[in-house]
Order: structure tokens, then C-alpha cells, then sequence
């Protein structure tokens, strides 16, 4: 069996009852075991110990990203045109003009980032706009959001839809001043273009998810979930834990409802491996706060537009059912407000009628006060991104009046409810996933150009800390790993500061120097 010794680090543990003064931890195969004092560490060592100078370094669990979107974010690298960050729409039809140029055998022209509210001219493009790209080949643009997109007239015509067409429940057609589609859909209404988009192959998804561990590895990240699979990913993921393939803990959460249409999916077996586990289903509720989807009490600022419900009650709470009976957990889609007050309903009526494991709120933008305390009083735990007030903080300042900005993404007070919280990116709805990134948001609560939002909401570094890594394997239903102790799996990062000792204004200039997984190192930093 292999073993390492790493002494001479600051660690980081994350154990309750962590002895002040380890400097030095072992590894045996692929577990902790032993952490104390390099002193005291000596009897196990041997002679085919291999002894590692962590010279100073911060020894501390591998990061928990508990929402991530891993196969897009992967496609990104390999197959999709990333437009994140483009600055207008004219920059947006040229990227996807040259796109175009370069690979004329694609039979469709998609991708995926733009963020309109960013642009002087702060529009959503239209068919139209898409039209000047191609007029010949079909044109899908995702949003930064993932909950609105565009398409050109030829996408339209090959999914025949027209001002006739019906609009599935939970979504919406913008129709233009001619009275016809404008090409600009949203929520379950993506779901009539999807269908006619020729998906990824089991192979083509393989590729993405690994071309995404690799961006992972160089962050510290060392566990991740994937909060939206279907069932090809699924088999996927599946095919990649049995041949060892994945290199990284893997928390996989089947969607149930897809897009377009009302037919479930089938519930998942409840599954549990090292690497791999499915043990909670998923669920859309609303849309996003960037794009004006999320549901709301109120109005957005400015407008008449309160969001979009997309869940039935009684189709929603049956799936519940289903699921609750076969020892998986739900994971819901609710930020606005409203959406959040039908989540925590369906949840406890869920509780009453059939017991069973923590049920998660995915992102909980909005929540008011009374529905904090249903949470911890009903077990219902959150995965949020702070990640958001970095990169799209400027929509939530345009968007939300000042009361809802006041408590936008609350994490101060859902921690001080006493409710179990992970802290995570939604990548690649935000293009920066490294989770120092988004600890930095969480304590300093600035968007990109340094304004403050609802900076009475941060938290401390140690809290973010925990965030991503104890409560994250916690929220995940996992207990094999978050903390340095012994008997846990050896996943496990070197960084060249110490967190807790680097002012958050200088967040910057930590760095991962090595990232371990399952006792063996999988990337290092370049001298």
C-alpha cells in the first residue's frame, strides 16, 4: 500500500476536535491516517514512505463545488462558442459570424454568455440581429443565465413555430411588433428548440466533462455536483465511475422534468460508490434574477414583470413522492421569493406525508424571514452562489428594488438560522468557478466594478471555507470526505497562503500549488 507523509504545512482541517499544532498528515493508500505533530508522525514511516516538504504551505481539504454545471462547462472548451463577456451586440454577431467561418460543417450555430444588461445598448438580440449570422443555418444563442435564449428564422422554421404555436406552461414565446415569434424564448419555451437540436453524444458529453475536471483540478476542486442531468449524462456517468475514469468525487442529480414538455423522466435507483453517488433528484421552479425570471411578489424594477413559475403543485409533490420512496433527497431550482414560498409548501407537505433525508433549495436568491425558519425547522438545507454579486451584481442592481436588493443571496442570516449551507458557482453561468473567487464575493459582497450589495449579508473566510468544503460533502449527503481526520478519503490541496491569514483585499494572490485525489496528485502548479 502506498503511503505519504506531508509535514512542515499550516493545516486547515475543518475537524472539530483538530489538535492545534499539526503541522504534518499521513496517507495510507487512499485514506487519512494519521494527523498530528511531524514528531509524532514518525513510527509511520517507512522505508517506502514518500516524504513531501509542504515548505510552509496551507494543507486543507479539496474544494466542494455543489452546483456545477460540469458537461457545459466542458462544452465551452470543446464544441460550443463561449460569448461570456462579449461587450455588445455588434462583438456577439461577429464571434459568431467568424464561428461560422471556421466551422461550416456544423450543422448548428450555437452559444452560450452574453449578458445584455453588461452592453451600452442593453437589448436583447432578436431573430433579426441572428439573421445578419445566418439565414441559411439554424442560430442558437443561450444567455448568461441558461434561462433565456435566441434563435434566427431558420431555427423557427425547422422547429415550426409560429404565432400559432402554444406556449408550454412555465415558459414564454416573445412575439415582436409584427405579431409573430421574435425568436427570444425563455424557461420550459427553450425546450421547443432543444428538441430539434441534435444533442451531444455519450462520448461528446464524456470529453466535456473531463475537458472540465481539468479547469477543476487547477482550482482545488476535488468534488463537484451536477445539478441537471439527463438520462444520456446520467448513463455517462454511469460508464465513467465503472471504468475509474472520472478522477474526482462526482454527485449527480437527475433533472425529472425536462424543458418542452410534460412527460418525466423515470425516478433513479438511489446509488452510492467512492466516486460516484446519486442520491437526489432535481427540479425547476423559476428562472433567474439576471434575465427577469425569477418569481417574484413584487414586481422588478420598472417593469411589470414578476417572473415565471414553471412547477405544477400536485405533478410536483407526486414526483416528490416517487422520489421520497426510493431514499432520494430533492433539490429545487427556487430564487425569487415566490418561488421560494412554493418550494418550502411543497417540502413540508412532503415531510408530513412521508419522512425522510434533507430536501435543498439550489441558489435561494430572495427568501424572506418567516421562510428562513421553515427551513431549519423543516431540515431544508442551500447550495448559493455568491460567485453572482461579482459577475452579474450590475443586473441585480438594475433589476431588484431596494428592499430585495438589501437581502439579494442572504447568507449571513440563512447561516445564523442555524440551516446547513454549501456555497457554490453554477458555472458556467458565472465564467470564473474557482471557489477563492467566490469566498472573496462571499466575505466582500462587491460586484466587478466594486459596489457594495446587501454587504450586511457576508460571512467570514472561515465560514466560506467551511461552505465549500465540510458543509458541501454534508449537503451532498456524503461523509467520506470535507475534513482532514482520520478514516476520511485522501482528497486534499496545497495552497501558497494560508486563507485565514491573507486580508481579503490581497484574496487574489492565493494560489493552489498541488491538488490530490484519493491520495495520489492529479495537478501542479507549473515553477
Amino acid at each position: 500500500m502506498s503511503s505519504i507523509l506531508i509535514h512542515n504545512a499550516e493545516i486547515l482541517s475543518f475537524h472539530d476536535s483538530f489538535e492545534r499544532g499539526a503541522d504534518s498528515m499521513v496517507i495510507e493508500g487512499n485514506k487519512i491516517h494519521a494527523v498530528g505533530s511531524y514528531e509524532e508522525l514518525q513510527p509511520f514511516k517507512h522505508f517506502c514512505t514518500k516524504v513531501i516538504d509542504a515548505e510552509g504551505k496551507t494543507l486543507m481539504p479539496g474544494f466542494n463545488d455543489t452546483h456545477i454545471h460540469l458537461w457545459k462547462v466542458g462544452n465551452l472548451k470543446t464544441f460550443m462558442l463561449d460569448v461570456r463577456g462579449v461587450r455588445s451586440k455588434d462583438e456577439l454577431l461577429s464571434l459568431l459570424v467568424d464561428y461560422n467561418n471556421q466551422y461550416p460543417e456544423a450543422g448548428w450555430i450555437t452559444a452560450r454568455g452574453f449578458n445584455e444588461a453588461a452592453w451600452e445598448e442593453s437589448t436583447i438580440p432578436t431573430k433579426d440581429d441572428l439573421d445578419k449570422v445566418s439565414i441559411t443555418k439554424p442560430v442558437y444563442v443561450i444567455r448568461t443565465c441558461a434561462h433565456i435564449a435566441v434563435v434566427n428564422t431558420k431555427a423557427l422554421q425547422i422547429s415550426h413555430i409560429n404565432k400559432e404555436t402554444p406556449v408550454p406552461p412555465g415558459g414564454e414565446i416573445r412575439i415582436g411588433s409584427d405579431g409573430n415569434p421574435n425568436g427570444i424564448f425563455s424557461e420550459t419555451a427553450l425546450g421547443l428548440i432543444t428538441q430539434h437540436i441534435p444533442p451531444p453524444t455519450k462520448a461528446q458529453l464524456k470529453t466535456m466533462v473531463l475537458a472540465a475536471r481539468d479547469e477543476m483540478y487547477s482550482y482545488g476542486i476535488t468534488a463537484a455536483t451536477d445539478p441537471a442531468v439527463d438520462p444520456l449524462l446520467l448513463e455517462a456517468y454511469y460508464e465513467m465511475s465503472a471504468a475509474n475514469e472520472l478522477g474526482f468525487r462526482l454527485h449527480a442529480i437527475p433533472i425529472i422534468l425536462p424543458d418542452g414538455g410534460e412527460a418525466a423522466y423515470d425516478i433513479p435507483d438511489y446509488y452510492a460508490s467512492s466516486f460516484f453517488n446519486v442520491n437526489t433528484v432535481k427540479f425547476f421552479s423559476d428562472g433567474g434574477l439576471s434575465g427577469k425570471t425569477a418569481a417574484l411578489k413584487r414586481h422588478y424594477k420598472n417593469t411589470t414583470d414578476q417572473g415565471v413559475l414553471r412547477l405544477k403543485p400536485s405533478q410536483f409533490l407526486n414526483l416528490c413522492i416517487e422520489a421520497r420512496k426510493k431514499n432520494l433527497s430533492i433539490a429545487t431550482h427556487a430564487i425569487g421569493d415566490s418561488a421560494i414560498e412554493f418550494v418550502i409548501d411543497s417540502y413540508k407537505q412532503l415531510q408530513q406525508l412521508l419522512p425522510g433525508p434533507l430536501n435543498r433549495i439550489e441558489h435561494l436568491g430572495l427568501p424572506q424571514k418567516q421562510h428562513l425558519g421553515d427551513m431549519a425547522q423543516h431540515n431544508i438545507a442551500a447550495s448559493m452562489q455568491t460567485i453572482f454579486l461579482d459577475e452579474l451584481g450590475k443586473n441585480f442592481i438594475k433589476y431588484l428594488d431596494e428592499d430585495y436588493l438589501n437581502h439579494c443571496y442572504p447568507v449571513r442570516s440563512v447561516l445564523e438560522k442555524g440551516i446547513l449551507t454549501a456555497l457554490s458557482s453554477d458555472a458556467p453561468v458565472v465564467k470564473n468557478f474557482n471557489p477563492l473567487k467566490g469566498i472573496e464575493s462571499a466575505v466582500t459582497r462587491k460586484d466587478a466594478e466594486g459596489n457594495g450589495i446587501a454587504e450586511q449579508e457576508g460571512i467570514t473566510i472561515n465560514e466560506a471555507l467551511k461552505a465549500y468544503t465540510k458543509s458541501a460533502a454534508a449537503i451532498s449527503r456524503t461523509d467520506s470526505f470535507g475534513s482532514l481526520e482520520v478514516g476520511k478519503l485522501a482528497d486534499f490541496i496545497l495552497l501558497n497562503k494560508n486563507p485565514l491569514k491573507t486580508p481579503i483585499e490581497k484574496f487574489q494572490s492565493i494560489k493552489v500549488a498541488q491538488t490530490f485525489v484519493d491520495g495520489v496528485s492529479v495537478w501542479q502548479q507549473r515553477p
